[in-house]
């Protein structure tokens, strides 16, 4: 090979990993923030896979597929194209379809179109979210989905250390007959599963506690997102209560689509849902979280104004 097509494939190789990184989006913020480890001031390119550390006055990602996020003061995240994952802190999103948002050992994604949260690393291995609007799925990195949050919904998720057989599941709930077999509707998580054992029938329309293992690769009836299993079952109540009335959306300032620029103060839970009831969801520990939630505690607003753009 002569020199000059040497040349040309030397630079062709050194230059391929630089080329490999596309642009997936813009970072914004006041103030200097961390990009890869390089300090940068108002606004840079953000590549596939890079590293944000914000400052005290947070930084704003606007994602190329549509999605935008903002990171509270002194948090961590690496971002794609379609995802983002949370390293440390907290922050707020809004997004479609597709975009996947991971912390501590959770992917939460919007359902059925656009939606926007809240989250935050609150330690222990703790993570708390709140749905703004919309509806978001969560789920653990098997795919299993261990809530459903609607609008106002604020949950504190747990999950436990990876489990040597099948992953539990400890839910209570009103056992419902359907076309095809039995559901358990938690609502602590907005899960919906069909449950298989003996006796069910005539637990029928009481509340009933029930611990149970996952049947992988079954298809659930229409309506419910797994199959499990009863190995446990305790009537808690005869009769089922009326379902409580949703829970209004947070307040948002104007009509803009987008989420508020500074957090605001994570919503009780419904009624029904008390703060020290939980569930686990193949394997994640999921209760109430309640206004004293850290993700709207982080950030004080005048750190926050201008920001965050509409």
């Amino acid at each position: 090979m002569d020199r000059p097509a040497l040349a040309l494939c030397l630079l062709f190789a050194l230059c391929f990993p630089v080329l490999a990184a596309e642009p997936v989006g813009v970072l914004q913020g006041v103030g200097v923030f961390q990009l890869d480890g390089n300090p940068v001031a108002g606004n840079a390119t953000l590549l596939d896979g890079s590293r944000v550390e914000s400052s005290d006055s947070g930084a704003e990602l606007r994602l190329n597929s549509g999605s935008r996020l903002w990171l509270y003061t002194n948090s961590a995240g690496r971002a794609y194209a379609r995802r983002l994952i949370l390293e440390r802190g907290a922050g707020q999103w809004e997004s479609p379809e597709g975009f996947v948002l991971e912390a501590g050992g959770l992917r939460i994604l919007a359902e059925g179109g656009r939606a926007a949260g809240r989250i935050a690393l609150v330690g222990g291995g703790r993570i708390q979210a709140v749905a703004d609007s919309g509806v978001l799925r969560v789920t653990n990195f098997a795919g299993i989905t261990v809530a459903r949050m609607r609008t106002g919904m604020a949950l504190e998720f747990e999950p436990q250390q990876k489990p040597a057989v099948e992953p539990p599941f400890e839910i209570t709930g009103c056992l419902e007959r359907r076309p095809g077999g039995y559901v358990l509707a938690d609502p602590v998580t907005g899960v919906v599963e069909e449950v298989r054992g003996e006796r069910l029938g005539q637990e029928v329309g009481n509340v009933v506690e029930i611990t149970a293992r996952l049947l992988p690769g079954v298809k659930p009836i229409e309506g419910a997102m797994e199959v499990i299993q009863v190995l446990r079952l305790r009537r808690v109540s005869r009769g089922c209560p009326v379902a409580a009335a949703p829970a209004a959306p947070p307040a948002k300032p104007g009509a803009a689509p987008a989420p508020a620029p500074t957090p605001t103060p994570m919503p009780a839970p419904p009624a029904g849902m008390s703060g020290a009831k939980k569930a686990v969801i193949a394997g994640v520990v999921v209760g109430g979280a309640g206004a004293g939630a850290a993700v709207f505690l982080l950030q004080k607003k005048e750190k926050q104004q201008g920001t965050i753009s509409p």
